[in-house]
């Protein structure tokens, strides 16, 4: 078996993959001597900045246009991505093993009208995108049987159920080994804090404030102000913790009370975080890794999923604990609503009974599913097991369409 890890990502800001990848290989470094842990980036890329002086962990620096050598034997690890846009710098070995990590729903879905202004629209009614799909059946052909040797060869993880049952909608296929590999979260930089609730009791989010995630945070508020008055001798103050471009809509959308406060904090840097939410929540409300920020601080967090519309319907709310395939967010279906449900109720009634055994419950959910010192033991598990080599893949994946490469080259994004 390999033990050899090399992963793949060169970017220069500190954004999700980076940063996930460059805390794994960090991790795997100072856990397992025994394992030789390289990463490819720019010199100065997120995750070159990031690397911890261990002797091995080495890094192999990337340049645009320049093919680079990948450590014999050693198992490539990287973000799914459509296979005919395979990067050029990346000339393998025929026996290189690979392994793929799915971290975003759309990630292997291809974009059947790929214009700027039209783009969105089939990943937004998937009526129109069945419909698109029967003038792409060779593509979908090519990508069913990828998915297939992934699948067959072990060399496929989801982060969460909703990544897998995205790409199987959206690829038309049914993944039958169904393999997860949760999202971690590095370990808190302060003491966890078990306190107890008072007469204010402070409700904490924390993410951007973009389009997507704005509505079911308004949402939130408002029947946060509604069901608020039901808790006798409590007030509740609900802090944002974030900015972008939804800062106006939600000012002007949310109802606050004599029972229900609402403070913007603005954005903060990363390593103020847990400091922060320490000392300013009781709970936590938030989707994707943010939602681990205050469950990995023992603060019982309520997961919220994400639309890109007014949510007119009654949405049922669920403790982070309670989620299932590891999904830390999802889009908003049907099955997300139940009329006249009381769900917010009934989960802020349970913490504020029993707050203790919630926020011990949130410590524990994060501990055993997305602590990365436990999340790593899977990875590595996961990564040197795989058996696909690079020779089993198709070339005819690989290749762009003549109308692809001509699109992209009128959009400066090829050469």
């Amino acid at each position: 078996m390999n033990k050899s890890i090399c992963f793949y990502f060169p970017y220069f800001e500190d954004s999700g993959v980076p940063v996930l990848f460059y805390r794994m290989a960090n991790t795997i470094a100072q856990y397992h001597s025994d394992i030789d842990v390289f990463v490819v980036d720019y010199e100065k890329g997120a995750m070159a900045r990031n690397l911890l002086d261990l002797p091995n962990l080495k890094l192999i620096i990337f340049k645009n246009n320049n093919k680079i050598e990948l450590p014999k034997d050693s198992v490539l690890v990287m973000q799914t991505f459509i296979p005919y846009y395979w990067p050029k710098e990346l000339d393998l070995e025929s026996s290189q093993k690979i392994f793929f990590w799915n971290l975003h729903p759309q990630n292997l879905i291809p974009s059947l009208l790929p214009l700027p202004f039209l783009r969105a629209l089939p990943m937004n009614n998937f009526t129109l995108y069945k419909t698109l799909s029967f003038a792409y059946n060779s593509l979908f052909n090519k990508l069913q049987k990828y998915i297939r040797l992934l699948n067959s060869t072990d060399s496929l993880c989801f982060m969460d159920k909703t990544n897998l049952d995205f790409t199987s909608k959206y690829l038309f296929i049914d993944i039958k080994n169904k393999q997860y590999l949760p999202v971690p979260a590095v370990e808190p930089t302060i003491d966890v804090k078990f306190g107890q609730l008072k007469d204010v009791i402070n409700v904490g989010w924390v993410g951007r404030l973009c389009d997507f995630k704005s509505y079911i945070l308004v949402y939130t508020i408002n029947k946060l102000s509604e069901i608020a008055p039901r808790f006798e001798n409590k007030k509740f103050v609900y802090h944002i913790v974030g900015d972008g471009p939804y800062l106006d809509y939600i000012k002007k959308n949310i109802k606050q009370s004599a029972s229900v406060s609402v403070v913007f904090h603005g954005s903060l840097l990363h390593h103020e975080l847990d400091n922060f939410i320490s000392t300013h929540f009781d709970i936590m409300t938030a989707m994707g890794t943010s939602a681990l920020e205050g469950a990995k601080l023992a603060k019982p967090t309520i997961l919220l999923d994400f639309t890109f519309k007014k949510i007119k319907k009654d949405y049922l709310f669920r403790n982070l604990y309670e989620t299932e395939g590891f999904d830390l967010a999802h889009l908003i279906s049907d099955s997300d609503y139940k009329k006249n449900n009381d769900s917010l109720f009934s989960i802020l009634s349970e913490i504020i009974l029993e707050y203790p055994f919630q926020s011990q419950k949130a410590l524990q959910y994060f501990n055993e599913h997305h602590n990365i010192e436990n999340v790593q033991f899977l990875f590595i598990e996961k990564a040197l097991s795989s058996k696909l080599i690079f020779s089993m893949i198709d070339p005819e994946i690989l290749r762009k369409s003549r109308l692809l490469t001509l699109y992209n080259k009128l959009r400066k994004l090829e050469n």
